[in-house]
């Protein structure tokens, strides 16, 4: 496409950006694609020791004496495909489908999380005819997989009074506070032996997924707890010799599939027992309305978990929590939560990856210790990974006030004003640097990490208004 959409510039960086792979861990030709555009642009720019990048920019006539403003957004994204989908995210850019309404991606995640920031903070940067304080652009690295860049970033860098995240996916909200999380990496010891009899293998897809955090209250199967659910209905013995789903863990799984071993006798009835209870799962979760059961026979496998160890280990597993675990009781919201995302069998191990959500720290940490707890009864262990704080509401700064008149001048509409359960890295770099006054805002993005992920162009158009309408106020 040669001719973009209103607003011109900001398309134009979201098309260039959407032509380099960078899903999480895969951020450096991004990042050498940034620092560029920067020397393009004839403004400073540097990258940190953890691959960050950070631009500035003078302010505009007039707003020199102004507080300087940081624009902040993340440069990866979550990588997810159609099951029949032959490219490889790693190495190959995406294809991006344009109508009269939407822009997605074809067979795959779109990106608009978060390659929108990147695209309306280099417009910003760009042009010089917007009215501007002092700016500075801050882009981070892997804030899907653990928020990695922000929680190494330099509070240096953060030398602002007012900083704008854009990394929300609701035109017309103002997030002002977010739930912190921490990664749970739960480790189940396994042995095998050898096995003999009727080798098949169950593949569960097709369900709807969704963001692990802002999707989680919803009523959305979780591809891994529906295995576990049909394994453990099987009215006969079998052996386990295959169990894997998930991919991330900020994403509810769509997709799972087991190896099991029974005796050949036994293979119909099993057969039998898994069709009735899909069809059971059907009843149950109508708005489910592509999920299914396929069942196919295998070559023998070799070796497998005994029966009594596969009957203990899908035990074990029953007995964690998944989905909301509390409630806000002021918000109608969720507080506390957790993503059952990563099921995994390997050679000497069963290994789950969870991800918990809480706006209350120690409810956090809380349900972290009880994860820790079930495994080591099991005689397993765990370790966490990437946790990071709550972001706190504060209420009425002035970064609230402007970007809420600005919108109100523009729309005739006031902003919602709100706090996620998802996490953003403002938590994060609030902490850092106590002065600043944060907000989060964005487009209209739909179905974000799965591969129906669209942006809304009419959207991001009065987003990107709002924006120099904001900056203008500042």
């Amino acid at each position: 496409m040669t001719t973009f959409p209103q607003p011109e510039a900001v398309f134009r960086y979201f098309t260039e950006l959407s032509a380099i792979p960078h899903g999480s861990g895969n951020t450096a030709g991004i990042r050498a694609w940034l620092l560029s555009c920067a020397a393009k642009l004839g403004i400073p720019a540097e990258s940190d020791n953890t691959g960050n990048v950070i631009m500035c920019k003078a302010a505009s006539p007039g707003y020199e004496s102004h507080p300087r403003v940081i624009l902040q957004g993340h440069m990866d994204m979550v990588c997810a495909q159609l099951p029949d989908c032959i490219k490889n995210m790693e190495t190959e850019g995406l294809d991006l489908v344009w109508d009269d309404t939407f822009l997605s991606a074809d067979g795959t995640t779109l990106g608009g999380d978060d390659g929108i920031a990147l695209a309306y903070a280099l417009a910003v940067l760009e042009s010089d005819d917007i009215p501007h304080p002092p700016l500075t652009a801050v882009f981070t690295v892997d804030e899907e997989t653990g928020m990695d860049g922000a929680n190494a970033l330099s509070p240096a860098v953060l030398n602002g009074k007012y900083l704008i995240n854009l990394d929300s996916e609701e035109e017309g909200i103002i997030t002002v506070g977010c739930a912190g999380g921490i990664c749970v990496h739960l480790r189940y010891p396994v042995s095998t032996e050898p096995a003999n009899g009727t080798a098949i293998r169950l593949s569960v897809s097709g369900l709807t997924g969704g963001h692990s955090g802002a999707e989680i209250h919803k009523p959305l199967l979780n591809a891994n707890l529906v295995m576990l659910r049909l394994l453990r209905c099987l009215p006969v013995m079998f052996r386990l010799s295959g169990f894997h789903g998930g991919l991330r863990d900020n994403v509810i799984p769509t997709e799972c599939e087991a190896e099991l071993i029974c005796s050949t006798d036994d293979a119909e009835k099993l057969s039998n027992a898994l069709r009735e209870e899909v069809e059971q799962i059907r009843c149950e979760n109508p708005l489910e309305t592509d999920f299914s059961l396929k069942i196919c026979t295998l070559p023998a496998e070799s070796r497998s978990l005994s029966e009594e160890a596969t009957a203990e280990l899908l035990r074990q597993l029953s007995l964690l929590p998944n989905g909301v675990q509390a409630m806000d009781p002021h918000l109608n919201m969720p507080q506390t939560s957790l993503n059952l995302a990563i099921f995994k069998l390997h050679d000497d191990s069963f290994t789950v990856d969870a991800l918990l959500r809480s706006s209350v720290n120690s409810e956090r940490l809380a349900l972290a210790e009880r994860l820790w707890q079930l495994a080591e009864k099991a005689g397993g262990s765990a370790e966490t990974s990437g946790s990071y704080p709550a972001w706190e509401y504060l209420p009425d700064t002035e970064l609230e006030h402007r970007a809420s008149s600005a919108y109100h001048s523009l729309t005739g509409k006031a902003p919602v004003i709100q706090t996620i359960h998802a996490g953003l890295e403002c938590g994060i770099l609030a902490a850092k640097a106590p002065q600043l006054e944060c907000i989060s805002i964005g487009p209209d993005l739909f179905d974000i990490h799965t591969p129906r992920e669209r942006l809304s162009l009419s959207s991001a158009k009065l987003t990107w208004d709002w924006l120099l309408a904001i900056l203008k106020a500042l």
